[in-house]
Order: C-alpha cells, then sequence, then structure tokens
C-alpha cells in the first residue's frame, strides 16, 4: 500500500497533465480501433460496395429504423441502471445517459464489456466508484441472464427445426439449459448470497474500500432486481429487432420467427467468447457465417449486417461518448488538483469483519 501512497503523491502533484495523457491515450486508441477494424479490413471494400448498393435500393427503410432505435437501445440501458446506481448516487437521466455512452467507449476495449465501469465512473464522486462498479455489475448480470435464456430457446428451436436432433439429445440440453436458466435467476434474485461468496476471497482483504462497497447489492430488494430484469428483457428485444433489420437491409429474407431463434443463437455463442468487441469482430462474423449460412445468404451480406449493425450500436455511441469523455473532469474522479493532506495509507493489518 506505500507503494500506492507513493503513486498517488506523485499524480497528486501532477493533476492536469496526468488527465490530458488519460484522455489522449483513449481517444488514441479509438482511433487506432477506427482505422484497424474499419478502414484496415481486408474486405472492407466489398462491404463498402455492398452496402452503398443496398442504400440506394427498396429496403433503407429498414437501415433507418435501425438507426433510430439505437439512440432508444442505450436510453434503455440507461434507464435498467438509474435505479442500480440510485442507491450510491442518485442521478438525473441526462447524467446517466452520458454515463452509460462513456462507458460504452471504454467498453470496445474490455473483454464481454466489462471495460463499462470505466466510462460510468467518471460520472460519479470519487468516493461512489467503487459502488458504481458492483451497480454496473448487477445490471450486466441481469443482461447476460436474458441473453441466456432467450439464447437458450432460440439454441433448443434451431435443433428442433433445422437440424433435427436426436429426442434423447434434446432431453439433455433442455435438462442443462434449463437447470442454468433456473440458478441464475435464482442467484440473481437473491444476490444477498453473492456476497459471502465474493469476501472469502481473502486476497480482497487488502482493498477495505472494496469489501465495504460490495454491501452495495444487499440493499437492492426482488422488486427493484425484478424490474432490472424487465428493463434488459426490453433492451434485448430492441437489439434483437434491429439485427433482423439489418437483415432485411441487405436483402437477407428469413422468416421472423426462425430469424429471431438464429438471433438468440448468435448472441449466446458470441457470448461464450471472452473478447473485447474491438478484438471479437471477426469471431461474431464467423459464428453469424455459421448460421446464416443454412440459409444459402450471401456471405459478404452476412458479414455485411453484422458489421454495420456493430457500426451503428457500438461505434456510433462509442464515438458520442468519447467526446464526453474528452469534456468529463477526470480530475474529480481521480480525486486529484486538490491541496488537501493525503492521508496515510492503509495498515496492511487492518481486519475488515464479514458482515
Amino acid at each position: 500500500m506505500k507503494i500506492l501512497h507513493k503513486i498517488r503523491l506523485f499524480l497528486n502533484r501532477q493533476p492536469r497533465y496526468i488527465a490530458l495523457i488519460i484522455k489522449a491515450l483513449v481517444a488514441f486508441l479509438f482511433v487506432l480501433l477506427l482505422w484497424y477494424e474499419i478502414f484496415h479490413r481486408e474486405n472492407f471494400d466489398d462491404l463498402k460496395a455492398v452496402f452503398l448498393k443496398e442504400l440506394r435500393g427498396q429496403n433503407t427503410m429498414w437501415l433507418y429504423l435501425t438507426l433510430f432505435l439505437m439512440p432508444i437501445n442505450w436510453a434503455t440501458e440507461t434507464l435498467k441502471w438509474l435505479p442500480l446506481i440510485k442507491i450510491a448516487e442518485p442521478l438525473s437521466f441526462r447524467q446517466g445517459f452520458k454515463a452509460v455512452l462513456a462507458g460504452v467507449t471504454f467498453s470496445l476495449f474490455m473483454p464481454n464489456r466489462v471495460g463499462e465501469f470505466g466510462g460510468r465512473v467518471l460520472f460519479l464522486r470519487r468516493r461512489n466508484a467503487l459502488k458504481g462498479m458492483f451497480t454496473t455489475f448487477v445490471g450486466s448480470w441481469a443482461q447476460q441472464t436474458v441473453l441466456i435464456t432467450f439464447g437458450f430457446f432460440g439454441f433448443a428451436y434451431f435443433l428442433i427445426d433445422l437440424w433435427k436432433v436426436d429426442f434423447y439429445v434434446l432431453q439433455g440440453v433442455f435438462f442443462m439449459g434449463l437447470t442454468t436458466i433456473a440458478l441464475l435467476f435464482f442467484l440473481f434474485l437473491n444476490l444477498e448470497v453473492v456476497v459471502p461468496i465474493f469476501k472469502k476471497a481473502r486476497f480482497l482483504y487488502r482493498f477495505p474500500r472494496l469489501i465495504k462497497s460490495v454491501n452495495v447489492i444487499r440493499q437492492y430488494k426482488r422488486r427493484d432486481l425484478a424490474k432490472t430484469l424487465m428493463w434488459a428483457f426490453v433492451r434485448y428485444a430492441i437489439y434483437s429487432v434491429q439485427y433482423y433489420m439489418m437483415l432485411r437491409f441487405f436483402g437477407i429474407d428469413v422468416p421472423i420467427l426462425r430469424g429471431m431463434a438464429c438471433i438468440a443463437t448468435i448472441y449466446l455463442l458470441q457470448t461464450s467468447i471472452p473478447l473485447p468487441p474491438v478484438v471479437s469482430l471477426l469471431a461474431r462474423g464467423e459464428v453469424a457465417l455459421k448460421v446464416w449460412g443454412i440459409f444459402d445468404a450471401n456471405e459478404i451480406s452476412i458479414l455485411a449486417a453484422t458489421f454495420t449493425l456493430w457500426v451503428i450500436n457500438l461505434i456510433l455511441p462509442a464515438f458520442i461518448g468519447l467526446i464526453l469523455i474528452l469534456n468529463a473532469n477526470v480530475l474529480k474522479t481521480l480525486g486529484l488538483g486538490k491541496t488537501k493532506q493525503i492521508s496515510e495509507p492503509f495498515d496492511n493489518n487492518l481486519q475488515i469483519k464479514n458482515e
């Protein structure tokens, strides 16, 4: 902890430079992302050509509707998160929306979107940063629970309707799937069970504030958690419909029930890939090719639909989030640039009583 104390002292002497370095680093990584994942793609010219072709066609309505749903998608995420963060620090919808968009920017560089916390914390008071991390975790857990639930049923429909899998294999799949879903819902609606498990990690007691902040999730009532699941369902419905609209825009005509089942399957498989969105785009494209390939759809059209949805739902809001980050008060979040006395580092022998 003495090393952390010395680092803190050094940072406190150079606050403005540190803020500029952080913002410049985020901006540089974002520009690098755009160059590598968009303009440096081997098939970028093919994707661009098919996009421009469809843009002159009869299906542009689907593209406009997808764009229209993008801010609604992230507004829904904000409405899901605001009641959770209220326990730590009440925010207005505008503040929450800014925090969510900033989180999208950070999430591009972290596996399974865990980087969302890094952006959202910029809009919280420093003392509430760790609580904000746990509230973000609760919201993500709800979204993953809904995604896995619909992913399972979509995959089951996929197996029954398209692959004609043996009945006994289906029994095993249903048993494992329903057991997993029931466990996820039970743990989510009984978060107090998770806290003692978290506190059994003894090495975490080197970080007393972290241990103390985890108790925030004990304050959620089941009614609040059920509402969180409801918003997670609404958001899942929105981005699933967006995916289907992108398929229609690129001329991939799939019956809506089959389409939604396949979309649910794709999202389920993508969730199992522990890679950041910036890295896993290629893997996501490969998953989409395998699933939509059974409908004899054009490969470039499939990749274009996946790529365009990625740009609309992640890159555009991440760009807005970058602007918000560049205008955010990073010094306040880091607790730097103040003339107050820095407290002594924590005693390594400090004992925290389990609650």
